[in-house]
């Protein structure tokens, strides 16, 4: 997936990073657009972003936008929350759903769950609405199915599935897609250099290739793994803020 922001709050557009190149163009709330890269200039944070196929630029306040996050869900499985408002009204979640029944005890009860990883234990919420106001309806995604990330609440993340928005809890696991050649050439580097080293010591006649090794072979397969992930956080820092800077 592309990179992609989405816009919680109306937005000014600039045609360059700086303040007095601002437009009098605006993005509204629940617009999505193609994301590029973050510039840092004079002391202020700039998304890079693609309007009509040109590049724009807007202010990096998170208060107002979302870059969406792409992943796999590493839970068991989890439900997707979807409404559709019965009238015109723009309603927002909080406006359709209640923590609590009402006095006449009227509204509709519908849960919400995610069963997680070993399959035996599982979080539940449960949520009540009016179902003059809006037709509610749930989905399930199962360990592995893609997911998208689109705002984060207190108990629930905005998520696109289906092409529509939905809610799922907020403690959801997922396994987020990071930028896809940072990882198989970390990999290929460290390969490269424990072979190097293996081969160095070995002519060195310091180690005797044997059973004897599999205990420390497998230390180092551990220190390894873990260079590696502090390798790659390394890497992905790097490449952003060269990004960033130019």
């Amino acid at each position: 997936m592309s990179k992609k922001i989405k816009i919680h709050q109306t937005i000014s557009v600039y045609s360059n990073h700086e303040e007095s190149a601002k437009t009098s163009n605006f993005l509204s709330e629940g617009q999505i657009v193609d994301f590029n890269r973050e510039k840092r200039r004079n002391g202020i944070n700039w998304m890079e972003i693609y309007l009509d196929n040109e590049k724009k630029y807007i202010k990096k306040d998170f208060s107002k936008i979302f870059i969406l996050k792409e992943g796999k869900l590493s839970d068991n499985s989890c439900n997707v929350l979807f409404w559709e408002p019965k009238n015109k009204e723009n309603y927002k979640f909080d406006d359709i759903f209640s923590p609590v029944q009402n006095e006449a005890n009227s509204l509709e009860e519908i849960e919400i769950r995610r069963i997680y990883d070993d399959g035996k234990k599982e979080n539940l919420i449960k949520l009540y609405y009016d179902k003059e106001n809006a037709d509610v309806y749930k989905k399930i995604l199962y360990k592995k199915d893609k997911i998208v990330i689109s705002a984060e609440k207190i108990n629930f993340l905005e998520v696109f599935s289906d092409k529509k928005t939905g809610y799922v809890l907020s403690d959801v696991s997922y396994d987020e897609t990071k930028d896809w050649w940072i990882m198989p050439l970390t990999i290929i580097i460290i390969s490269l250099i424990a072979i190097g080293i293996f081969i160095g010591v070995l002519l060195t006649g310091w180690i005797v290739v044997g059973p004897i090794l599999l205990i420390p072979g497998f230390i180092v397969a551990i220190v390894v793994i873990v260079f590696m992930q502090i390798f790659i956080a390394i890497m992905s820092a790097i490449f952003k803020s060269i990004r960033k800077r130019f």
